[in-house]
């Protein structure tokens, strides 16, 4: 039996990652977790309720995007197998995997290891997720531009440039100006910045970078929904060993003893 409509992952990551951050901002502010406006995103998921909803739909979302990074590789190899074994070394595949496998790992930290709570692993997680994801969108630009006219069209390519580029750009301004609006914060609570705590134009320049980085990361996800669509996966084979045969089969190998008719 073959499985399409693999175009709905994608297209469900580019909804659900957005209503999530939505959700999250809202609550927070109504219970005034955060100062409305434009703190960072981790901030809107850092206090109960609204941790609980951040952390099961990145959760989610984690695994969704395990789901695209799994099934653009095995798509990749196969189009490697059958039209591009001399375009593409196979080393580059594996690691552009690798880079997707390592960015879902740091979403899924990320999600569980709340700001204010653990914010090492916090730091760690985002910073996975955000180096990972960029290199795994450049290298899966420069594989669609290998892929062209076989599996993508050049369009898709120029989109794919300019969308890894704008995660480049983004991710270096967020860290940046982050580190410096820090340096200059004097105030209590970070979640609630104020103007006149200090490096104030320094936080909200990078708190909008962060929030425009995850609505380019969702785009980028978008652009595989027409490829998506052109996949079928089957069946796996199953083929299992069952505890009745291994004992028949040990048992018929023994060698026969030595009967007193024999000697």
């Amino acid at each position: 039996m073959a499985y399409g409509k693999l175009h709905v992952i994608p297209l469900s990551l580019f909804i659900l990652i957005p209503v999530t951050f939505v959700i999250t901002y809202t609550i927070s502010v109504q219970w005034d977790h955060v100062v409305p406006g434009f703190p960072y995103i981790s901030e809107t998921g850092t206090l109960s309720p609204e941790s609980c909803i951040f952390s099961q739909c990145l959760n989610i979302a984690a695994l969704l995007l395990g789901c695209c990074v799994y099934i653009r590789h095995r798509q990749i190899l196969q189009w490697q197998i059958e039209r591009g074994h001399d375009l593409v070394d196979k080393k580059i595949i594996t690691v552009t995997t690798c880079c997707g496998i390592l960015a879902c790992f740091g979403l899924d930290i990320l999600a569980n290891f709340q700001d204010a709570r653990v914010v090492a692993a916090h730091m760690v997680g985002a910073m996975t997720c955000f180096s990972a994801g960029t290199l795994y969108f450049c290298l899966q630009t420069y594989l669609s531009y290998k892929m062209v006219s076989a599996v993508n069209g050049i369009i898709v390519v120029y989109l794919r440039a300019i969308l890894s580029a704008l995660t480049l750009i983004l991710t270096i301004a967020t860290i940046i100006l982050g580190y410096i609006s820090m340096s200059e914060f004097q105030g209590n609570d970070y979640k609630k910045w104020l103007p006149a705590d200090g490096g104030w134009g320094w936080h909200v320049a990078s708190t909008i970078c962060e929030w425009v980085l995850a609505i380019v990361y969702c785009a980028f996800l978008l652009t595989f929904v027409p490829e998506f669509r052109l996949i079928n996966f089957e069946d796996p084979i199953v083929t299992l060993i069952y505890l009745d045969n291994i004992k028949s089969s040990t048992t018929s190998d023994k060698p026969e003893g030595i009967t007193p008719q024999d000697t």
